[in-house]
């Protein structure tokens, strides 16, 4: 069967039982990574459990077809279905994934990632002729996908924007749907939730702008309790024009979801699963998990409180927004410093 893009969405809400293997492709590799995700979610609740779930990469198989079935017909300690998902593939793996599609797919579902190839390579035409397989192909972006990863990802988080904003999110989002989900992340994480639409001064702030990632480096200094970078990319982005109040911001965006996280790890969720759970992106959840290292949830409270006093004096007591915002991060790097 070849699943057309236009019907992946009606699919994820009725997925066919029968199919037993998927292969997704196509040249937008984030999003044949994240649609890759979505299908394997269709059997399992998580992807976190060892037992249900297994990662292959193609290229780590060394033309051994015997470890990719021992996979597939391996059964769960726990009960239930397994999702094998095979990273990587390509034209060169076709006849391993061939010499495999004979195996007992009773329990598992067998997910294929595969790169820019084409419908008529073997590959695809195996899968999508097998009575239990379908394919998927996945192209970049168009402006109406961007569009409507612009309203996922924002309507998730109960964030709006303006239509200045919105159109300027449509020109400046590139086309790899990974890297597009990660910038609408961190405007996410920017925005926090002050009840306001995103601004065209919000979307402009973050995304689209090369000194962007600077600012990022400067809380990611904060609270790593690196004082040496602080100090480093503090100045560079001040010099580049960027304003107290940015910086703050995001501290504060970045402050409640490790406050969040380390809440659930106290209560004895693992970290890399608090992580998640407290909603922090992906591309920046194992920096995450060192930012918090040992520390609880009252460590982050504190530090939330000394940023929030911080904005607060920006906006009330006419000093200098640079020096009493400069203050406050160092406070918070310092301690940070201590594991």
């Amino acid at each position: 069967m070849e699943l057309r893009p236009a019907q992946f969405s009606s699919y994820l809400k009725t997925p066919d039982n029968n199919i037993r293997v998927f292969l997704v492709y196509g040249p937008d590799e984030g999003l044949v990574r994240e649609r890759a995700k979505l299908i394997s979610l269709t059997v399992l609740q998580t992807l976190d459990d060892p037992f249900c779930y297994a990662e292959i990469e193609a290229g780590n198989l060394d033309g051994d077809p015997a470890r990719l079935r021992d996979e597939i017909e391996a059964i769960s300690m726990m009960g239930g279905d397994r999702v094998v998902r095979l990273r990587g593939a390509g034209n060169v793996h076709a006849k391993l994934i061939q010499s495999v599609l004979d195996a007992d797919f009773s329990n598992t579902l067998l997910v294929i990632e595969a790169g820019d190839i084409k419908k008529s390579t073997a590959l695809v035409k195996s899968i999508t002729g097998l009575s239990i397989g379908a394919s998927l192909a996945c192209y970049h972006d168009k402006a109406q996908d961007v569009g409507s990863l612009i309203r996922d990802v924002l309507g998730e988080a109960g964030l709006s924007l303006t239509s200045d904003a919105t159109d300027y999110l449509r020109k400046n989002l590139g086309s790899d749907r990974s890297i597009s989900r990660q910038e609408l992340d961190k405007l996410v994480l920017y925005k926090g939730s002050d009840g306001d639409p995103i601004s065209l001064d919000d979307a402009k702030a973050v995304i689209g702008d090369s000194s962007a990632e600077s600012v990022f480096d400067v809380i990611d200094a904060t609270l790593l309790g690196n004082l040496i970078a602080l100090e480093l990319t503090l100045n560079k982005a001040f010099f580049a024009g960027e304003s107290a109040i940015t910086f703050l911001r995001l501290a504060q965006g970045q402050l409640k979801q490790l406050h969040k996280a380390a809440s659930f790890s106290g209560n004895g969720v693992p970290l890399s699963v608090a992580t998640k759970k407290a909603g922090i992106p992906p591309f920046n959840q194992k920096k995450a998990e060192a930012q918090i290292g040992r520390r609880g949830a009252q460590h982050f409270a504190q530090c939330l409180e000394i940023i929030l006093k911080a904005e607060m004096e920006c906006k009330t007591t006419g000093a200098p927004a640079e020096t009493l915002c400069r203050r406050a991060l160092l406070r918070v790097c310092m301690a940070n410093r201590s594991r």
